[in-house]
């Protein structure tokens, strides 16, 4: 564990825009949305640098090819998306246990990856529109070129449909249903308003960030019509934000 903390804990001064932590992130990544939740939820402002999604050249400079990457302001720099949350808990608070520490936590944030992450990409992907759609914020980032903007809008779409669909495949029940299903049993896992009680732990973060990532698109209407979840969702937006 010592050998692969110290792995992602790389150091890269000249990645820092601004003086600031910064998160190396696609606009419409669920797993980005967790950091930015912890962070908005803290207080603490960030540089935000959007990666380019099929050539990522953005990220040439690591050893990644996938966001987030989050590089502190000392140039310290990481990319597991949990990590990335305990390590900002660590340094700006330290208000919930370490992996490792809570089994609770910890099943519910490796739940935001394994389940509710493929779970999402399986309802926002179904289709080649529902994918177009969510492709459509590249058009918007100012520093991709025209070319950029058009292959990722419109190669993105296709390649996230056969990823939606590969997804798919993961659950016995269709995409929609097994939404629904994923969000009854992560319902369960609430202690009170949150995850964490009173107030909100590592799960709280990584599960809101994926769902937040829905926002907006394909699908977000089961967690609108979920009254558990929308109720703690609408927290958690107000608590960070985001």
């Amino acid at each position: 564990m010592a050998i692969a903390m110290e792995k992602q804990q790389r150091v890269f001064p000249e990645q820092v825009i601004e003086g600031k932590p910064t998160l190396y992130s696609f606009q419409s990544c669920p797993f980005c949305f967790k950091v930015r939740a912890l962070l908005g939820s803290r207080g603490i402002p960030f540089s935000e640098v959007e990666v380019e999604p099929m050539k990522k050249a953005q990220l040439e400079w690591s050893e990644w090819n996938a966001v987030p990457v989050f590089v502190d302001s000392n140039g310290k720099a990481m990319n597991e998306s949990n990590d990335i949350l305990h390590y900002i808990d660590g340094k700006h608070g330290n208000l919930w246990a370490r992996a490792g520490e809570d089994a609770e936590q910890d099943r519910w944030m490796e739940f935001s990856n394994k389940v509710l992450g493929k779970s999402i990409v399986a309802v926002i992907y179904q289709s080649f529109r529902s994918s177009f759609g969510a492709m459509e914020y590249v058009s918007k980032v100012d520093n991709f070129t025209a070319k950029e903007k058009f292959v990722n809008k419109w190669m993105g779409a296709l390649v996230m449909k056969f990823v939606g669909k590969s997804r798919a495949k993961m659950f016995d029940e269709p995409p929609r249903e097994n939404m629904k299903t994923q969000l009854d049993l992560m319902s369960t896992g609430f202690n009170g308003d949150f995850f964490g009680g009173d107030s909100p732990n590592g799960a709280d973060f990584a599960n809101y960030g994926i769902l937040r990532s829905m926002q907006g698109l394909n699908g977000f209407d089961i967690v609108e019509s979920h009254e558990t979840v929308w109720a703690w969702y609408n927290r958690l937006q107000m608590f960070s934000g985001v």
